[in-house]
């Protein structure tokens, strides 16, 4: 009974810190989201309630169709939970249901984070300010559009565990016809993700191009650096240094065609960690290595919390048979008293003096009267 419980508890913890170990215990991740997330992020109002935070949205109100814009964001002086994480919604409606810009007519380009989601999560400095940045592209039909901006983010205390929800108002933006001929970004680029230390160039899609040029800096730095590009037509190579490690590098580029000169926003090169490099044979052989490595520990602590019914046990004899001395090799040990018999049947012999041959057992037997090497 003792050695069952010991494995079941053993197994059930095992079990519980896997579990643990895959959960997400903070946030949801970036994703593509509706304001209320389906209740994933608590926009039910009652789980919600207020923000105490400040947001503040900085954009142009005026911009072209299909061009590139960016929507700056910063939010301050809001409650936060331990891990001090922030989620930040752009939407182009508060419906609760096509809330993402692009349902909307808008192209999301690049997300705070280096994607293309609506939807992000970021930790909020000691400082208590963030600010975001989507780089979006104008829908390619005029008129007048919103855009919002919501926020998610826990508390400390939070007994109710509930979710702090804002949302501002809608900012409008006029969308006016391009002007003809106006270079920009290609509507359907997005800025590829490139693996951490991976030098290969950036690409870059265009529109109405004939040349363009990509300053870089390092995240922090205020002087940029001009890349090396190559290309004609709508697709040009940026040669940007490969990110390592945490670092962040912004890029800038200015498109031209001799008749307009467009400074578009600052991008991010995007990273992700190199991939795994194996096959699924390589998984499955490090599973069971595993699973040997969780059997012989439950058979180890199975054997160790398991009691002894025996009693103690005397291992004198054994030990004292062990520790004896060995006998000297090639004398057989002296033959106790036998009978009268016994001894008349051996036969003497003079080539190995000092032993008697035993017909019936047909073995030397060392003679007490005459031992073998004499006296001594």
């Amino acid at each position: 009974m003792m050695k069952s419980r010991a494995a079941f508890v053993t197994v059930i913890a095992i079990l519980l810190a896997t579990g643990a170990s895959v959960a997400n215990p903070g946030g949801n991740g970036d994703a593509d989201r509706d304001y209320t997330c389906g209740g994933s992020c608590h926009g039910d109002p009652a789980l919600s309630t207020p923000s105490d935070g400040t947001v503040t949205v900085s954009m142009d109100e005026t911009t072209f169709t299909g061009t590139a814009t960016a929507i700056h964001v910063t939010a301050s002086g809001m409650s936060l939970s331990g891990n001090r994480l922030l989620g930040v919604f752009i939407l182009g409606s508060a419906n609760g249901n096509d809330d993402h810009p692009e349902d909307h007519g808008w192209s999301i380009v690049q997300d705070p984070n280096g994607g293309t989601h609506n939807y992000v999560e970021v930790t909020v400095p000691s400082s208590g300010s963030v600010t975001l940045t989507w780089v979006m592209l104008a829908p390619q039909t005029t008129g007048t559009v919103n855009l919002f901006v919501a926020t998610h983010h826990g508390a400390n205390p939070n007994s109710n565990n509930w979710a702090y929800s804002g949302l501002t108002r809608g900012y409008t933006v006029d969308v006016q016809p391009v002007p003809e001929n106006l270079p920009g970004f290609a509507f359907d680029w997005k800025p590829e993700t490139r693996v951490t230390g991976d030098t290969s160039p950036t690409v870059i899609k265009t529109t109405n191009t004939t040349s363009v040029s990509v300053q870089w800096m390092l995240e922090g730095e205020w002087i940029p650096h001009d890349a090396e590009v190559t290309g004609e037509g709508d697709e040009w190579h940026a040669q940007i240094p490969a990110t390592i490690g945490d670092t962040r590098i912004q890029y800038q580029v200015t498109t031209s065609n001799g008749e307009f000169s467009i400074t578009q926003p600052w991008l991010m090169v995007a990273t992700q960690p190199a991939p795994f490099d194996g096959n699924i044979w390589d998984a499955r052989l490090q599973g069971f290595a595993l699973a040997l490595l969780v059997t012989s520990f439950l058979l180890a602590l199975q054997a160790r919390l398991s009691p002894w019914e025996g009693g103690p046990v005397d291992m004198t004899s054994e030990v004292e048979a062990e520790s004896a001395p060995p006998e000297p090799p090639g004398l057989e040990p002296e033959e106790p008293d036998q009978p009268d018999e016994y001894w008349s049947r051996l036969v003497p012999s003079e080539e190995n003096p000092g032993w008697l041959w035993d017909p019936v057992e047909e073995e030397w037997v060392a003679d007490p009267e005459n031992p073998p090497g004499g006296d001594e």
